[in-house]
């Protein structure tokens, strides 16, 4: 598929500050502390953005960049880059198991004053492939094909999925049903869905299994695999979103989502609260703010 054309951050400005053609020590090592800050993060954060396969399983299906970027799993991918201190990363380019980033202003090129005329972007490609590969349990090959630092508007990267490992975790067992000739129990425009995706991963071919569909069918379709089924690491943060946007007050919103991330011991007897605690708890109720709290503690003291 065509690169799309240039987003709106490609052009003639981006690319950040003018490069420096030599870094200083101070430079240099305050440079190699945020590299290892970035390092920490990634250390700290990746063990937690464990994706379930239902949730990449939309990700793969999606079939246009517009229908990739409105996937949950996309915009969590991006937010957790951004968080982790990657910047502001993008996909501009795809084709079915190849996809192409975009990074403008790229922080991680900052952490190399002192080098030019060469891609520099080693933790942004080591941790595109931890993602796919450890998060997302997609075999990958990951490649920054341009760089900010090598003269080029902005950072690029190529991850191209290995296609097995794709399939394993892309295809349900309604796919597999289809692969094998049966129809699976789903309305006709479902149908017609499935079968297109399959076209397109070249598994079928005109509504007939395709030679790389019957080698999937013989070879790999019968491996065990144990899908494990768990939450997706943004539903948390989407449910205490939801729970500040139904309440009218910030007391209301904060203990109910004390009580969503806190998991109550029901063996264990609630412990004694004095008058003046309970007193404080309804006024957080009915207040709108820590500020207005605090205000209304000082004047009754």
């Amino acid at each position: 598929m065509a690169d799309p054309g240039l987003p709106p951050f490609m052009t003639d400005s981006a690319g950040g500050a003018p490069p420096m053609q030599e870094g200083s020590f101070g430079q240099s090592m305050g440079a190699f502390g945020a590299l290892l800050k970035l390092q920490q993060n990634i250390s700290d954060k990746f063990p937690k953005a464990k994706v379930p396969w239902n949730e990449t399983r939309k990700f793969l299906k999606a079939s246009t960049i517009e229908l990739i970027r409105s996937t949950s799993l996309y915009k969590f991918h991006m937010k957790f880059f951004t968080d982790i201190g990657l910047g502001n990363m993008q996909l501009i380019s795809y084709a079915p198991m190849h996809y192409i980033f975009a990074v403008p202003n790229n922080p991680v090129c900052n952490f190399y004053p002192a080098l030019q005329n060469q891609k520099v972007c080693v933790a942004t490609t080591d941790a595109l492939h931890r993602f796919f590969r450890e998060d997302l349990e997609l075999e990958c090959s990951v490649e920054e094909t341009e760089c900010i630092k090598n003269g080029d508007p902005v950072c690029k990267f190529k991850v191209d999925l290995q296609p097995i490992s794709a399939y394993q975790v892309m295809l349900d067992d309604y796919d597999k049903k289809i692969l094998s000739g049966i129809r699976p129990p789903v309305d006709d425009n479902e149908l017609r869905d499935r079968v297109r995706t399959l076209t397109i991963y070249k598994l079928l071919d005109s509504g007939r299994l395709s030679e790389i569909g019957n080698a999937y069918m013989q070879f790999a379709s019968n491996m065990p695999v144990q899908e494990k089924v768990f939450d997706p690491p943004w539903k948390l943060q989407e449910e205490l979103s939801s729970i500040a946007d139904s309440h009218s007050t910030f007391g209301g919103a904060f203990g109910a989502m004390a009580q969503k991330v806190q998991v109550p011991d029901k063996s264990a007897p609630a412990p004694p609260v004095s008058e003046e605690t309970a007193k404080l708890q309804e006024e957080a109720k009915k207040t709108d703010s820590f500020a207005e709290l605090l205000s209304k503690m000082k004047k009754d003291q």
